[in-house]
């Protein structure tokens, strides 16, 4: 078992079967699935396991259960989940569990598999510039029809059985009962965004000013935040503003590495600005 090329605090499982490429398409949505299986602290892993040697073609990008992700399938390789337009559309991820009814998917082990799996889902939402909604089936069919022009957002593995009949799919994960207002508060939480209409702030010059308002010891130990980790990044400047002795934030470094990556710059930029409020106030 090695870690993901892609987010290399993951662990990397490759399946016996999955598409190279998207064939000519591009994520359009992420795709929420259920394994119909258990809910065990292991069961990323078991069902990883089972994709290397499975012999019907199935794999998915991810196993998320109530300790870990698993990544299986690069996001710019097809997992094989959801029949031909599903998967070259969509990023795949396995819940470990099955049909539950609402209170049980809030349970401590399913609300812990859900808090996981938003998680990854802010990074490739972040990643492939992913609104946080909810796609109906109809628009889950223009995402496909209107390429590159449809919408975008996120689905359950029923709406794009729903949206492609012609493709003979039948699966109605994950169930009428599944949580999809905590899933999306989560993932807009780590996202650091307060909403969910998929809405972002351009960058300007004032955001940067407001970065730089901290600038006023030198700089000590700080490092551009990745990319990828974007609630990582906000707690490493919430426990620099919140250090004894003032600190330096690189209003620099924070910028070049948040070239074009608009939300994010906005959430440190909240960040700071209410901290500074708070600094103001004291």
């Amino acid at each position: 078992m090695g870690m993901s090329a892609e987010y290399p605090d993951l662990k990397f499982v490759p399946p016996r079967a999955f598409g190279s490429g998207r064939d000519g398409k591009a994520v359009r949505y992420l795709v929420v699935h259920y394994t119909a299986g258990a809910e065990r602290s292991t069961s990323a892993e078991d069902g990883a396991a089972y994709d290397q040697r499975r012999t019907d073609g199935t794999s998915c990008h991810y196993f998320v259960d109530s300790d870990s992700v698993v990544q299986c399938v690069r996001t710019t390789d097809r997992s094989n989940s959801a029949f031909g337009k599903g998967n070259r559309l969509g990023i795949h991820y396995e819940f470990c569990g099955t049909a539950q009814t609402r209170a049980q998917w809030l349970d401590l082990a399913s609300r812990a598999t859900i808090r996981n799996a938003a998680r990854q889902m802010a990074r490739d939402a972040h990643r492939y510039e992913i609104p946080i909604r909810r796609l109906s089936a109809a628009e889950t069919r223009a995402a496909w029809y209107s390429f590159p022009a449809g919408p975008k957002g996120i689905v359950g593995h029923g709406d794009v059985t729903n949206a492609y009949p012609e493709d003979g799919g039948d699966h109605t994960d994950p169930g009428k009962d599944f949580p999809w207002d905590v899933l999306l508060a989560d993932i807009n939480e780590f996202l650091g965004s307060p909403t969910t209409s998929g809405g972002d702030m351009a960058p300007t010059q004032e955001n940067f000013r407001i970065l730089a308002l901290l600038e006023n010891t030198p700089t000590t130990g700080w490092s551009p935040p990745e990319k990828n980790g974007l609630h990582e990044a906000l707690k490493r400047i919430e426990d620099k503003v919140a250090a004894p002795a003032p600190v330096t934030v690189d209003a620099a470094a924070v910028a070049a590495a948040l070239a074009g990556n608009t939300a994010f710059l906005a959430a440190i930029a909240k960040a700071v600005a209410d901290e500074t409020a708070r600094r103001q106030q004291a």
